[in-house]
């Protein structure tokens, strides 16, 4: 999917935050600095509440009596798929319409809080939307859509929970080792923190859901931030592009990164040095 600039809104960089929560009490603390930020902006604010979630809404509607237009509080069934399976483009496309439309009314941008735990339902709905988490991250480098995802984690457990934060740039749920965040192009994904041993499955299944698209047979990992992978995560990145027929291009400073590619034989890996 190409998608075209909107207008730059006012506020600093969006920001894509995965927020899980235990006591519904300090997310309802937390939805309120961030919607009262949205409306302090100029942002038209949307909140779709969960089950455990639904603090907020009566808050919000206070805070903005006298401007009404520029809330919106959607049940989860108005803002998603009845059946909770997202097609990531389909949400995409319906997230870029609606802040356009946000931008045409004359906001600066779209802020939104979504609790999506009921849409995690099987191993499929969960595969679904990381890539749809992964993707909509694109998007948002561009645009003014400021995002705070949010998941119960006395529902969906910490290693669901794990496969999502490890796709948004920031989180507040603890132990998620590394970021794989959406490049300016879907050949591109940016990759912060530390891959070690015990990041092999999260980080397998995080670079899977990427689904990056090779250009002249080339993938590209801006891994800049990466302070630490061990060869074990290197090998996820070669069985990778092997079963995809790609070279994987990793822009790193780690200076371990070349000498283990070329001890272990990762012919499908290329390795750029950044000073």
């Amino acid at each position: 999917m190409t998608f075209r600039a909107a207008r730059v809104s006012r506020v600093a960089a969006p920001e894509h935050t995965c927020w899980a929560f235990d006591d519904d009490r300090s997310f309802c603390r937390y939805a309120r600095e961030f919607l009262h930020a949205g409306l302090g902006h100029g942002e038209q604010v949307w909140y779709v509440p969960g089950p455990r979630s639904g603090g907020v809404a009566e808050w919000l509607r206070d805070a903005a009596r006298g401007r009404e237009e520029s809330v919106r509080i959607l049940a989860p069934e108005v803002a998603y798929p009845a059946d909770g399976f997202i097609d990531p483009a389909e949400q995409i496309t319906a997230y870029v319409a609606a802040t356009e439309a946000a931008l045409a009314a004359g906001f600066t941008g779209l802020r939104v809080v979504a609790d999506a735990t009921t849409l995690i339902r099987t191993a499929a709905h969960l595969d679904a939307f990381a890539r749809y988490e992964f993707a909509i991250g694109r998007y948002m480098r561009i645009a003014p859509l400021r995002a705070l995802c949010v998941f119960d984690r006395t529902t969906l457990g910490d290693d669901t929970v794990a496969e999502l934060a490890c796709l948004h740039p920031s989180t507040n749920a603890p132990g998620v080792p590394f970021r794989l965040q959406a490049g300016a192009t879907a050949r591109v994904a940016v990759l912060h923190g530390e891959l070690d041993v015990a990041s092999v499955d999260l980080f397998a299944a995080a670079i899977r859901r990427a689904d990056l698209r090779p250009a002249r047979g080339t993938v590209v990992v801006h891994a800049e931030g990466l302070r630490f992978i061990g060869h074990h995560c290197l090998a996820v990145l070669q069985r990778y592009a092997e079963q995809r027929a790609v070279t994987v291009v990793i822009r790193t400073r780690l200076r371990t990164v070349p000498t283990m590619v070329d001890l272990l034989g990762l012919s499908r890996i290329r390795v750029e040095m950044i000073a």
